[in-house]
């Protein structure tokens, strides 16, 4: 009985052996693998750092951090147009009889422009005041006839009332003679000057347009999200490119208080002394308003930040050796970005040849400086 055990045990022994060798030999090429996995990375590492040990130093720029003043500004374009634009229009009808202006002259408030021919109007005076003074005689006879009662006080009336109806004609008589003079109501530039002499004019009709620009306005467009910004703010500063890029400061006129499109835009008003009439109506301007400013903030060149899958990293010199470090970017001011986090000051960031670098590279630094402005120095 026990030899039957005995020979039934060694029976299932050897039914699992195959089983359990096979078993042992994957667990020993698991291992192997495993090994020589780990030996082929070894080997590869090493030769990654035998090839960048190999290659030569890169020449590279560096800007050693330091706080500076970066600025959230807005920047717009602007139409500059005159202080006031006045078009004069003749208010008689007649023939132009002199012109005393010519376009481009500067006239003041009052000055004559052009003169219609008064001849009509001169005779349309004579004829009333003769009337008139016919009237108010008979006027003065009738009254003492009145006082003798020898005339009835209709009769008086119906003659005062005639008298009071030619002074009112006399007056607007005067005041078309008067308007055939044609003055400036404004001081300004003659721009155009439709009027010449010998023309008929209907009343309507244009004879010049006078523009002022002792002062201009400029005229830009606000977007809604920095309406409110802007509303905080009273000087501005702009520039007329077609002047040599001229830098001005401008004030706050106007803002209007509601969009006059559907784009959402909102009217500004600046505010421009122009003395010299250097600037002139038409010219586009470049309107910088300063939202905030950050005056102790770290930035760098915007083309030192490489960009990988929406994460943004600089690399940085360290011991002549380059090192990958991930930032948090913030505002743009021109063409510097401002660094929120990942970067403290003394710290060197690789400005030129960082994209010819990789982490751990030797370096060989050929300038130094402080801010982007001195790279091209």
């Amino acid at each position: 009985m026990q030899e039957q055990s005995q020979q039934k045990g060694r029976r299932s022994l050897t039914r699992f052996l195959p089983l359990l060798v096979l078993l042992i030999l994957i667990l020993v090429a698991l291992g192997l693998a495993a090994r020589v996995k780990d030996e082929q990375n070894r080997l590869l590492e090493e030769k990654r750092n035998a090839v960048v040990a190999e290659r030569p130093p890169v020449n590279v720029v560096v800007q050693e951090l330091v706080p500076t003043l970066v600025r959230d500004r807005l920047s717009l374009p602007g139409m500059v147009e005159p202080w006031e634009h006045l078009g004069i229009l003749a208010e008689v009808r007649g023939v132009v009889e002199e012109v005393l202006v010519e376009e481009g002259d500067h006239v003041k408030q009052g000055d004559l422009i052009a003169r219609i021919d008064t001849k009509d109007y001169e005779n349309t005076i004579n004829s009333i005041r003769a009337a008139y003074n016919l009237a108010a005689t008979n006027l003065k006879r009738l009254s003492g006839l009145r006082e003798k009662e020898i005339i009835a006080q209709s009769e008086l009336d119906k003659i005062n009332a005639e008298v009071q109806t030619l002074e009112a004609d006399l007056a607007i008589a005067e005041l078309q003679l008067k308007r055939c003079y044609v003055r400036s109501a404004i001081s300004g530039v003659i721009n155009e000057l439709p009027a010449k002499k010998g023309l008929y004019l209907a009343v309507g009709d244009p004879v010049a347009t006078v523009l002022d620009i002792e002062r201009v306005k400029v005229t830009v467009g606000i977007p809604e999200a920095d309406v409110d910004a802007v509303r905080k703010i009273d000087m501005f500063e702009l520039v007329i490119e077609a002047l040599v890029n001229r830098k001005i400061t401008a004030r706050k006129y106007f803002l209007a208080v509601a969009p006059e499109s559907q784009a959402q835009v909102y009217r500004l008003e600046l505010e421009v002394a122009n003395g010299s009439g250097a600037i002139l109506p038409g010219m586009f301007a470049r309107v910088e308003i300063i939202k905030q400013e950050f005056p102790d903030a770290l930035a760098i060149p915007l083309y030192a930040v490489i960009t990988r899958d929406n994460k943004h990293y600089v690399y940085l010199e360290e011991d002549k050796t380059a090192a990958l470090s991930e930032i948090k970017i913030g505002i743009l001011d021109g063409w510097q970005i401002q660094v929120l986090e990942g970067l403290v000051p003394g710290q060197r960031v690789i400005v030129v040849g960082q994209r010819s670098v990789d982490e751990g590279q030797r370096l060989n630094v050929v300038k130094k400086v402080a801010s982007p402005a001195e790279i091209t120095r």
